[in-house]
């Protein structure tokens, strides 16, 4: 892959993306691309961009090897996936990690893809979406309610001036949530889009005996207008079961629409029984979910 390819495999590789945030995929594609970490192909056809492949570490997690291969819909059939696959497996042979894949559920056709090169579903993250605009009145007094529940106020943190607040906090939160990783904070520091809005919930009366921020939650634009994505919400495991959850994510909606959202959507692991009854709670609605696909190293 060249430079100027950067933008259209993007593009291709989100025609599968579970979050529909190209953030991750731009950075690792330019890591790539420069040499600096991972690989990445690109199939031409008739002067196109008929496909696209890529290889590269976990933004977060350090025990798996991304991998993605996404071929433009004129072009399927032709054996273009599967020679850019080849190109993936040649990499993975040197690679001691388990190889994964995160694939939108409503595509099944790049399941059985994946499935014929070894891969086996690890588990299935279930879809939920929540329109702003038919709560749009409620929105501010439910934040404002939520808030005052659970005995926290909201507001909103910077990765650029306070990025060790942040990322202790969601370390904090990560244990006993559906994930069998280790976050590296390092490569956190980079996980979060510059347009995402980043919320603490912290302590109404501070407590010298518990840390400031309780829990965090993460929403990002996501490719198609009006559509913002939640990236992560927790809660720190002392604190949980006290409204926080509920908090956090009201307060988001509510910053989403004043930024213009219209929806916004969110996946959870389909043994995360507290955060689905949440969201079911809420009133969201069932949307496309994503399999995570793993597959033990090829050596």
């Amino acid at each position: 892959m060249r430079r100027d390819d950067i933008g259209p495999a993007a593009d291709l590789l989100m025609l599968t993306s579970a979050s529909g945030v190209p953030h991750h995929v731009t950075l690792q594609l330019t890591a790539a691309e420069a040499g600096e970490q991972g690989h990445a192909f690109v199939a031409e056809r008739d002067g196109r961009i008929a496909g696209a492949a890529l290889l590269s570490s976990d933004p977060v997690f350090p025990g798996l090897v991304i991998t993605l291969v996404a071929v433009a819909e004129p072009y399927r059939g032709r054996g273009v996936g599967g020679a850019l696959a080849d190109l993936l497996d040649e990499r993975l042979a040197h690679e001691s990690l388990p190889a994964s894949c995160h694939l939108r559920d409503d595509r099944a056709d790049g399941r059985r893809f994946a499935e014929r090169r070894g891969f086996a579903v690890q588990g299935d993250n279930l879809g939920w979406s929540f329109d702003l605009a038919a709560e749009d009145g409620t929105l501010e007094t439910r934040a404002r309610e939520a808030a005052r529940s659970a005995g926290v106020r909201i507001r909103r943190a910077d990765m650029v001036t306070e990025p060790e607040t942040v990322l202790e906090c969601a370390l904090r939160c990560m244990p006993g949530l559906p994930s069998d990783q280790s976050a590296d904070p390092e490569q956190g520091r980079h996980y979060f889009p510059p347009d995402a809005i980043l919320l603490l919930a912290e302590q109404e009366e501070p407590d010298e005996s518990a840390p400031r921020a309780l829990g965090i939650t993460v929403v990002a634009p996501r490719i198609e207008g009006g559509v913002w994505y939640t990236m992560f919400t927790g809660v720190d495991a002392s604190y949980r079961r006290r409204g926080i959850a509920r908090a956090l994510k009201t307060e988001a909606f509510l910053r989403v629409r004043r930024a213009g959202g219209r929806s916004v959507v969110t996946h959870n692991h389909e043994t995360n029984e507290s955060v689905l009854r949440l969201n079911k709670s809420f009133g969201m609605r069932p949307t496309t979910g994503y399999w995570d696909l793993r597959r033990a190293p090829l050596k």
